[in-house]
């Protein structure tokens, strides 16, 4: 755990129920303190940043609302809930099954809970994915995790996977404290447990507190080694790969900038071309379009690009009204990237003076200001 040692602890009767950040290893005595009554915890662990987040904040009772940063996490845990305690029953079986039958998992790595309600709560304890590191990202990967683990099961039943547990402050009832309205405790049931008994049994068994055989009184340390776990560790790995795509730095087109406004040179000889002359009715909106294309590409801003433009129009009497310019600099500037007219477009090659392609590249590297480029990343 290193540095990850805190938890948020709640209490149906601790003075404002949560905010309370403690050493995990304080918790058995705050549940002793409130007789075991309604008492949860994180299942996310904090190091002592969250407290610098806490003192940061001007408000007269600091949260552990909107925190962001890095957790971990010795179990991630599944909650199955139904108002009919029979389908979460059946998603207990199946995932049990799925777990030890078909992944074949360390029996030491998983912890079933009776919810003390209208469900039960799977641990998964995380060193069957591998060793994981604190990281930012552990509640989106989490939710992943349950995701794909709900497809193994029939669909009707998918819905009783609650997949609404995906945030980084979510509390997790205790082991062998008492629900609020049910007064049954949330308690150990194994595998054959779930075989053997059926809803009502299980029910009767939680009237009172069963004792822990693989963890703390938290549930949250485990105190047995568990190995990792092939399936686990490939669906953790998948899962990653698909994260990064979709969270890989946007691609950032970076411009060289022009010193000079009053000295514009485009590397483009056919926007030069247009940029120094008249152009006939019918052809000025489609260069316009064109020498904003190059502009936004210099590096200009929208605005900038307007002035210029407008510059054009009067310096070569293009008769362009300022209206028409501003809707060629609002379709120039519309997109994230902009737009590069190549040397094959029909209206730059009727303007462009030179011959062939190596007079281009001649002029081109003739310029001052190079051509600019698009980079990815910041």
């Amino acid at each position: 755990m290193g540095r990850y040692q805190l938890v948020d602890f709640a209490a149906h009767y601790q003075k404002g129920f949560r905010n309370h950040v403690v050493a995990l290893t304080d918790v058995p005595a705050l549940l002793e303190k409130f007789k075991h009554f309604g008492c949860y915890s994180s299942y996310f662990i904090f190091s002592d940043e969250l407290l610098t987040y806490m003192s940061a904040q001007t408000v007269a009772a600091p949260s552990v609302s909107g925190y962001q940063g890095k957790v971990w996490a010795p179990y991630l845990p599944i909650d199955l809930d139904h108002p009919d305690l029979l389908p979460a029953l059946e998603c207990a079986r199946l995932l049990s099954d799925l777990f030890l039958d078909r992944w074949r998992i360390d029996p030491h790595g998983l912890q079933i809970y009776f919810s003390g309600a209208k469900g039960f709560h799977f641990m998964l304890d995380t060193r069957l994915f591998g060793q994981l590191a604190p990281a930012r990202n552990w509640p989106m990967i989490f939710d992943a995790l349950r995701r794909h683990i709900a497809q193994h099961l029939p669909e009707r039943l998918r819905e009783v996977v609650d997949l609404s547990i995906k945030d980084r402050m979510r509390l997790l009832r205790l082991p062998n404290t008492v629900h609020e309205k049910s007064q049954l405790y949330k308690t150990l049931v194994t595998p054959a447990d779930l075989l053997k008994l059926n809803a009502d049994e299980i029910r009767q068994r939680a009237s009172q507190a069963i004792p822990l055989t693989l963890t703390d009184e938290t549930g949250l340390l485990s105190q047995v080694a568990v190995a990792d776990n092939p399936a686990a560790g490939e669906l953790l790995r998948r899962i990653r790969r698909q994260y990064k795509k979709l969270t890989h730095p946007a691609f950032e087109y970076r411009f060289n900038r022009v010193n000079d406004l009053n000295q514009v040179q485009f590397p483009c000889a056919g926007a030069q071309a247009i940029w120094e002359r008249h152009i006939e009715p019918g052809y000025r909106n489609n260069c316009a379009i064109r020498l904003a294309s190059e502009l936004r590409l210099l590096g200009l801003s929208a605005e900038e690009c307007r002035e210029k433009l407008l510059e054009w129009n009067d310096k070569n009497r293009i008769e362009l009204s300022g209206d028409e310019l501003g809707t060629v600099v609002r379709s120039a500037y519309l997109h994230r990237f902009p737009y590069r007219y190549s040397c094959h477009d029909a209206l730059l090659r009727r303007y462009c003076p030179l011959k062939d392609e190596r007079d281009c590249h001649a002029f081109v590297a003739g310029k001052s200001t190079a051509a600019p480029q698009g980079k990815s990343g910041r």
